[in-house]
């Protein structure tokens, strides 16, 4: 039988991937027609565990990367599955951290960046040791993330390096969005990132697979930072705007996850978007889950210095009040995090009132969802359980949150949520007040302008407005970075879009801008009696206009 011999470029160090080579090797002991399918991210090590099976099977099978040899039997690597029939496919995972870091320290190098950057991927771990023994500085993270995309780009088919980055400084994109973001690019440029090996299909677009979204804004923060922030202020205006007209609780729920990566707030990215590792949806527990949630929660107990017996209390009467107030999130079939979110209503307010106590009554009436624990140890999947809870308040159309720990009440306090106060007792046994807030979620539009517009972009705002006409005035403005002609029509384009609105206040504030600033009325009350509006109406529609146009330039 011929076989296709495949170079060992690293023995294999995982044991996972191991596992693998186990697996195949006991599948090719048996007779017959058999392909095996070894799939896998770029650069996860697939063609090492090729090797290997090879190394140690020889003439049981073909072994080839990438494409099907002529044989009745077959070991074929792919990133995603080959339609191949009756083909067994089998999953290459991704290092774990522990492994990245083996790797790191057998080529010398012990700082943890291999390990937060990597992604689990080798390929990614071993270019970075490379780039960290040149030497490039471990705090260099743009350089580093630079050397690193080389060695990916080499082993990467029709690459759009260019259209890669934009995408993700943006986190995700649709078609309309990268249009916007690269004119000057070839038709049907959707299409031809979409064919990409790093990108991914989501729900609102596409989207670079992690580690390399991740490595891929690192480079754009190191080598074109203004162009970067000026793709991201792009990003959000229009996310924005398309949130103004949303209607659909889903579509809002993504807009403002997508929104809130594009606050590039520093905190909000730690927390909620931390990169590196790609990580799975969290979900509603079910009964099967209740005694994986209960040990989750002793473990946190403990490691948090919470009491556990009072965590156990609490967790007993959630269960019996509202069972379906538990998600969890799982690494591989195992839950590894779990949120308490239930409904406030009259169903659970029994439940919620050990955590709530003397604020129960206030907070009970508005309905919405409490955040009463989240226990997750796990970088990106404590991020994704995060994103969910906030996914859910923002269908639920309010979100509560009590908590102990100060890394949730500083996130908390950066989200803008409102403190209402201490419990009067600690509900979790520990040294620590536990704080709560409060966050109405139906004007999301309005929530998101104070964590992306910074202070004086109103007043650089409504300087352009003043001066529309003098291009003098204009090219002095902080907000003509692409020249006075650009801010003007930026302006104009966002006044336009806020006199359409479906949304009847907005659409006022639209017009109410656009008669006294581009008609030249310059007479607040003329304005107000062409408009049938008070006087104070009038003002505050002038008010929420300004605050409209700005979140375009936050």
């Amino acid at each position: 039988m011929r076989t296709t011999v495949v170079p060992v470029r690293d023995r294999v160090h995982s044991e996972s991937q191991r596992a693998v080579v186990e697996r195949v090797l006991s599948l090719l002991d048996g007779d017959g027609p058999l392909v095996v399918n070894l799939v896998g991210p770029l650069g996860v090590g697939k063609s090492a565990v090729l090797a290997a099976i090879a190394a140690e099977a020889p003439g049981r099978a073909e072994y080839a990367d990438g494409h099907l040899p002529d044989g009745p039997r077959a070991v074929v690597t792919s990133q995603a599955p080959m339609p191949l029939g009756d083909a067994v496919v089998v999953r290459v995972h991704r290092w774990s951290d522990a492994e990245i870091e083996r790797l790191a320290l057998a080529r010398g190098v012990a700082d943890d960046v291999v390990v937060r950057l990597a992604g689990g991927v080798p390929l990614v771990a071993r270019s970075l040791c490379q780039a960290l023994l040149t030497p490039i500085p471990a705090d260099a993270a743009g350089a580093l993330a630079d050397h690193a995309l080389r060695d990916v780009f080499a082993r990467v088919t029709h690459s759009r390096d260019a259209a890669l980055e934009v995408l993700a400084v943006v986190g995700q994109g649709d078609e309309e969005l990268l249009e916007d973001l690269l004119p000057d690019q070839a038709e049907d440029l959707f299409t031809a990132v979409a064919e990409v090996d790093l990108v991914r299909a989501t729900d609102r677009g596409l989207a670079v697979a992690e580690p390399f979204r991740t490595l891929l804004e690192l480079r754009a923060r190191w080598r074109r930072p203004v162009a970067r922030r000026a793709d991201v202020t792009t990003a959000i205006a229009r996310t924005r705007l398309m949130l103004t007209t949303a209607r659909d609780d889903g579509d809002r729920a993504t807009l403002t996850e997508h929104a809130l990566f594009l606050t590039d707030d520093p905190t909000i990215r730690r927390a909620l978007f931390p990169g590196g590792h790609d990580s799975p949806r969290p979900r509603p527990a079910g009964p099967g889950d209740h005694d994986r949630i209960a040990a989750l929660v002793r473990w946190w107990a403990k490691r948090r210095d919470l009491d556990v017996r009072r965590c156990e209390r609490l967790l007993a009467g959630w269960l019996d009040h509202s069972p379906d107030g538990f998600h969890v999130v799982h690494d591989e079939d195992r839950a590894v995090g779990m949120a308490y979110l239930p409904r406030i209503d009259a169903r659970t307010v029994s439940a919620i009132e050990p955590v709530l106590q003397q604020h129960t009554g206030d907070l009970a009436d508005g309905g919405g969802v409490l955040v009463g624990m989240a226990v997750c140890d796990d970088s990106p999947r404590r991020a994704a359980l995060l994103r969910h809870i906030v996914v859910a308040g923002v269908r639920a159309r309010r979100i509560v949150v009590a908590t102990s720990w100060p890394r949730y009440q500083d996130l908390a306090r950066v989200l803008g949520f409102r403190h209402v106060g201490a419990a009067r007792h600690d509900p979790y046994g520990c040294a620590r007040g536990s704080a709560i807030y409060h966050q109405d979620l139906t004007a999301l539009p309005a929530w998101l302008d104070r964590l992306t517009t910074p202070g004086d972009t109103r007043r650089d705002v409504k300087q352009a407005l003043e001066h529309l006409r003098d291009d003098a005035a204009l090219a002095g403005n902080p907000l003509a970075d692409r020249g006075p002609s650009a801010l003007r029509a930026r302006i104009l384009t966002g006044l336009d879009h806020l006199t359409a609105s479906p949304d009847p206040t907005l659409a006022e504030a639209g017009r109410a801008l656009h008669g006294y600033y581009v008609r030249g009325h310059r007479d607040h009350v003329g304005v107000a009696a062409d408009l049938h509006l008070s006087r104070a109406t009038y003002f505050r529609r002038l008010d929420r206009g300004l605050t409209e146009l700005a979140a375009l330039f936050s």
